[in-house]
């Protein structure tokens, strides 16, 4: 992966409606800070990322927060979100693919939109890189 030229670090508190606009707007003004065009599908990338976080796991709980992660690569820029982990009583796993569903779309769109996505390998949370 490399050295990152730029890196930041945000945590956000994770019961609150506004957290993924937040989230957001602060990778776009990050980036535009340090002068790096804000490719098309970040955005949107990002917001999948965080409600993701928000919904499945102890994110989305009173107290709880999710942090965000944002490094700019020569050709590619990287942003992780870190949850605190899965809600009591429920155990991560990727699940089957329904086309009727009215959820379950976002990591589609995830995997569509960047370069490589995964889990975090340290903590609990994903990432996503999307090309400059």
């Amino acid at each position: 992966m490399g050295q990152a030229l730029y890196q930041a670090r945000r945590t956000f508190p994770g019961e609150t409606l506004i957290t993924v606009a937040l989230a957001r707007t602060w990778v776009e003004s990050t980036l535009r800070t340090w002068d790096i065009a804000v490719p098309d599908m970040l955005p949107l990338v990002t917001s999948e990322l965080v409600t993701n976080a928000l919904t499945h796991t102890r994110s989305g709980l009173p107290g709880e927060n999710v942090t965000l992660r944002l490094y700019v690569h020569e050709n590619h820029i990287r942003v992780a979100v870190k949850d605190a982990g899965p809600k009591p009583c429920r155990t991560p796993r990727l699940r089957p693919r329904n086309a009727s569903s009215t959820h379950g779309r976002g990591l589609l769109l995830v995997e569509a939109l960047c370069l490589k996505w995964g889990a975090l390998t340290v903590g609990t949370g994903v990432y996503a890189e999307i090309a400059r």
